[in-house]
Parts: structure tokens; C-alpha cells; sequence
């Protein structure tokens, strides 16, 4: 469901979830909506221009985070040529309008799109209790490559998000986009964005690394960023198109 939808839902008091199981949002694996955000119906006071705001920070405050995340998966499709065709095959083979364009709903459907993206559903455990102003720092980046969680973590594989596997992943070993209250709320817009401009790059190239690509990548940190000490050297090689 779209942010923007739910501010105007609650503006107007009107927020509703009773009826939203079959939601086509589910199909993204990093969507977990927190219970709390489920049950708020009450009406609260938004203006028109709060609703502006919120749209506005998405494409400013996502704009690194989105090229960022990009840049990684796309690195990962030129070193990974086997899961990049099998990433072609679904994106060449997947519904279009008639003017070429993937649809949204198309585009949430393609169930390796997803898996790839979410390489770069839970069950509960016991809570645990925070004293009021302790100040948390969750290393994700860490929990994301421990062995513990991920068998051979530094190995770019997609098929850990297949329906088999991964309702194996233990409860909140993955977050990318955080989890319950203060999960992102932009992460369906994130994760169409994304999915969006890689699908339609898959369409038209072959993903390959440039002879200036530091290989493996040499990352360094900024801030709570990571981003590769030499820059990201990837080529786009035409497709042959079918007349």
C-alpha cells in the first residue's frame, strides 16, 4: 500500500487494514508491516502540505540509498553471469502493456527480481526490555554476513529468498529496512524503484564488469554508508533485440 494512500487514509480517518490480506504488496520479501501501524485508526491531524513534504523527502532523502543499493546488485549480476540470465529470462518473458512498459502488478510478481534484490517472515522470539534513553546501534551490515545466519555469506545467492528457504531465516537477522515501529516507510517505494530500473536494464543489456573494477570490492565507510574505495566500473553491452 502506498504511503501517500495511507496519509490521506488518515487524514481522513478512514485507515483500514481489516480487509488488505490479499494485498499484492506481499509479494515483496523486505515488506513486514508492524501490528501497531495495522490497528492505528485514529484520525490525527495532517495537512496537505505534510502529505507534500513526506513525497518530496522520498526522492531526496531515498536518492543515495536507492543508486547505493543499485550500484551493489548490479555489481553482483556482472560477477554472477548465471544468475543474471535467469534474472533476463524472467524480465524478457514477463507481461507488458502495449506500449512495452512492465506494470506495477507484473513487476511484483516476478519472483527472482525479488529474490536478487533482496540479496545485497518471522517467527517471534521474547522481547526485550530497553531502559528509556539507552542509546542502540544495530549493526545490520554484520548481522547480514554472519555465518551464523547466512551459510557462506560472502557468496552473492539469490535462491536464500526462494519460498523454500526463506522461512528459515531466523527472527530479525534480516532488516534492511529496519523492523516494526520504526521500520521505513518507504520501503515499497524503495523496492519498486529499484526493481523497476533493474528490470528495465536487464531488458536491454548485459551487465559487465570494466577492466577499472577492483575486484574483490575494497569497501570503505562513510557515516553509516558503505561505498567501494575505487568507485563502481560496470559496462552496459547492447542486447540483441528480436525484430
Amino acid at each position: 500500500m502506498d504511503i501517500i494512500y495511507l496519509l490521506l487514509e488518515a487524514q481522513k480517518g478512514q485507515l483500514n487494514y481489516e480487509d488488505q490480506s490479499d494485498n499484492i504488496d506481499s509479494e515483496l520479501s523486505a515488506v513486514d508491516e508492524s501490528d501497531i501501524i495495522k490497528k492505528w485508526k485514529k484520525k490525527i491531524d495532517i495537512k496537505d502540505d505534510d502529505i507534500m513534504g513526506v513525497g518530496l523527502g522520498f526522492f531526496l532523502a531515498g536518492c543515495d540509498t536507492a543508486t547505493n543499493v543499485m550500484s551493489y546488485i548490479t555489481h553482483e549480476l556482472a560477477a554472477n553471469p548465471d544468475v543474471q540470465n535467469k534474472l533476463f529470462k524472467e524480465v524478457s518473458s514477463a507481461p507488458r502493456r502495449s506500449d512495452g512498459k512492465v506494470t506495477y502488478e507484473t513487476l511484483l510478481k516476478m519472483k527472482y527480481l525479488d529474490m536478487v534484490v533482496s540479496e545485497p517472515e518471522r517467527e517471534h522470539e521474547k522481547s526485550l526490555h530497553i531502559e528509556k534513553g539507552t542509546q542502540c546501534l544495530i549493526p545490520v551490515f554484520s548481522i547480514h554476513r554472519d555465518p551464523q545466519y547466512y551459510p557462506n555469506p560472502e557468496t552473492f545467492d539469490p535462491e536464500r529468498f526462494n519460498n523454500a528457504t526463506k522461512r528459515n531465516i531466523k527472527a530479525y537477522s534480516y532488516m534492511p529496512f529496519s523492523v516494526e515501529p520504526r521500520s521505513c516507510m518507504g520501503t515499497r517505494f524503495a523496492l519498486l524503484e529499484i526493481k523497476l530500473a533493474i528490470a528495465e536494464i536487464i531488458k536491454m543489456f548485459e551487465i559487465v564488469i570494466s577492466d577499472k573494477m577492483q575486484f574483490p570490492l575494497n569497501i570503505k565507510k562513510i557515516g553509516f554508508s558503505h561505498y567501494p574505495a575505487s568507485g563502481m566500473w560496470l559496462g552496459l553491452k547492447p542486447k540483441e533485440v528480436a525484430s
